[in-house]
């Protein structure tokens, strides 16, 4: 099946993007993710976005290490270099770039500003049409194994329950558009 007609990010993207600057406390970024109820913050030097700091890196980076999280700032735990995409990108494309990279948040740059955020979850309510054609689906392999709570591994997103897939746990959503 093709789809009938390609979606450009910029029909899928949030464009009210949370930032913080690089100096900002890993406190103050949770914050901003709780009060906002986003996945992701990013992270801003000059006016130009240099990282990017998702659910997933404050509990591996801060957490998991026993970290005071007030003590921490944005540049020591930010992701980057960043990876971005275009408005204009169709939404395959982008929605492979996340996958290839085992990422769930993806920046939307135009010229050398940040326009906007998109998600794995904003692609499947933009395009459910894209489970049918992305190659990269895959059989899960192997006894299904399940957690109750935590952070997803492709989205970044806090859910439950995780799935196990090849090697990384991940939520429902994102094993359903793997899977088809």
């Amino acid at each position: 099946m093709k789809m009938e007609r390609s979606v450009p990010v910029r029909d899928a993207m949030t464009v009210n993007v949370e930032t913080a600057s690089s100096s900002t406390s890993v406190t103050e970024v949770a914050d901003i993710m709780v009060k906002k109820g986003v996945g992701s913050v990013i992270i801003m030097e000059n006016d130009e976005p240099i990282g990017i700091i998702c659910e997933r890196d404050l509990l591996e980076k801060v957490i998991s290490s026993d970290l005071k999280p007030s003590d921490v700032q944005a540049k020591d735990i930010m992701v980057k270099p960043l990876i971005t995409t275009s408005p204009d990108t169709d939404m395959l494309d982008a929605m492979r770039t996340m996958i290839k990279n085992s990422i769930g948040h993806l920046p939307v740059i135009e010229g050398e500003k940040l326009t906007g955020i998109v998600t794995v979850q904003d692609a499947l309510e933009v395009t459910p049409q894209i489970l049918e054609v992305i190659p990269e689906r895959q059989e899960i392999e192997g006894p299904k194994e399940e957690i109750s709570e935590s952070v997803c591994e492709i989205c970044g997103e806090a859910r439950k329950p995780l799935l196990r897939y090849r090697n990384k746990w991940i939520c429902e959503e994102c094993r359903d558009f793997l899977v088809g």
